[in-house]
C-alpha cells in the first residue's frame, strides 16, 4: 500500500508542476493580450482608420503583396493588425526591452 500512495504523491507533484507551468503560460498570454488591447485602444485615439491602410487604393500595407483590405480600414478586430502587434510584442520581449505604453511610442521605435 505504501508504494501506491507514493506513486499517487508523485503524480500529484507532477500534476502540480504541470499546472504551475500552464498557469505561467496563460499569464504570459494574458499579458500579451492585455498589451495588444491597450495598443488598439491607444491607436483608436490617434487614428480613425488603420494606420497601415491606404484610403485611395484600399490596400493594406501589412499584407504581403499589398492585398486589398477586407475591413475597409477598420482595425478594431482586424486579424492582420493584431498579428502585427503580436509580432512586435514577441520581438520586443525577446530583446528584453520595455514594452511601449502608447501606440505612438510603438510606431516610433519600430
Amino acid at each position: 500500500m505504501t508504494s501506491s500512495t507514493r506513486s499517487s504523491k508523485i503524480s500529484e507533484d507532477e500534476m502540480n508542476k504541470v499546472l504551475a507551468k500552464a498557469e505561467k503560460e496563460a499569464e504570459k498570454k494574458d499579458h500579451k493580450k492585455q498589451w495588444i488591447e491597450k495598443m488598439i485602444k491607444s491607436a483608436k485615439t490617434y487614428h480613425k482608420l488603420c494606420p497601415h491602410y491606404d484610403r485611395k487604393s484600399s490596400i493594406c500595407f501589412l499584407t504581403l503583396g499589398g492585398a486589398k483590405c477586407t475591413r475597409e480600414g477598420r482595425f478594431e478586430n482586424c486579424p492582420v493588425f493584431i498579428e502585427d502587434l503580436e509580432k512586435k510584442y514577441n520581438d520586443i520581449v525577446s530583446k528584453g526591452k520595455m514594452l511601449p505604453m502608447d501606440y505612438l511610442d510603438l510606431s516610433h521605435t519600430v
